[in-house]
């Protein structure tokens, strides 16, 4: 999540809960059973942050956005989850260990127009424990990246949403955000990679990582198990 999204961190809040059953479920599925520790990079408002405290004893929680980060203190606050406003970048084995589960949501797409995929795919990497595991799930482009294609898209999910939840009002919130000045601002600069292009560069730095792509047609999913010796 970046800090753009900051001055539409209640509209996108709304979004959140409106798609959270695309996701969902697949989460639980994905998501190992039990462990210690877990990090949720890219935790936005803590949506998807207690799937991990209802399954380890310590959760990190890590997004950039520090207005979202707000909303998950007030509203889904837990004795054994960490909210940090900060980078996920900044989230160091060194310094903060490593974790038995790594959970990313459709974040991690926001670094590549700053930094190399493959860095920070081996930072993310980095934060699994041997034995742990890392579900990832993130955007991917269908298509052209014009703007024109983002306003498209935009009302193709506000259309989805009102066949899905029989509701206007969904609709209408998933419409005003898919097309709010920031959100495009943000669609122009963003550089998710394509569904090819995710397995490829996932499958590089994620050997035998199980792939998901009836997820959505914006987004592709992995879970990886590390080795239990490194």
């Amino acid at each position: 999540m970046s800090p753009l999204f900051d001055p539409i961190a209640e509209l996108y809040e709304r979004y959140a809960e409106i798609t959270d059953a695309i996701y969902r479920p697949h989460l639980a599925r994905m998501l190992p059973a039990a462990g210690v520790r877990a990090v949720d990079l890219g935790c936005g408002s803590g949506r998807f942050t207690g799937l991990l405290a209802d399954r380890c004893g310590h959760v990190l929680a890590v997004d950039i956005a520090a207005r979202e980060v707000a909303i998950a203190r007030e509203r889904r606050a837990r004795p054994n989850i960490e909210y940090r406003a900060g980078s996920l970048l900044d989230v160091a084995p060194d310094r903060d260990g490593r974790f038995d589960i790594v959970l990313s949501v459709n974040t991690l797409f926001h670094l590549f127009a700053q930094h190399d995929v493959e860095v920070v795919l081996r930072h993310v990497r980095s934060l699994v424990a041997p034995g742990g595991a890392a579900v990832i799930v993130d955007i991917v482009t269908p298509g052209p990246r014009a703007v024109l294609m983002h306003r498209w898209w935009g009302l193709t999910d506000a259309a989805q949403t009102l066949l899905r939840r029989r509701s206007v009002r969904d609709a209408w919130t998933v419409l005003r955000l898919r097309q709010h000045p920031v959100w495009m601002r943000h669609a122009r600069t963003n550089q998710p990679l394509t569904r090819p292009a995710f397995h490829r560069r996932y499958a590089e730095l994620f050997a035998g990582a199980e792939f998901l792509d009836t997820i959505s047609p914006f987004a592709c999913a992995l879970v990886w198990r590390a080795p239990s010796q490194r």
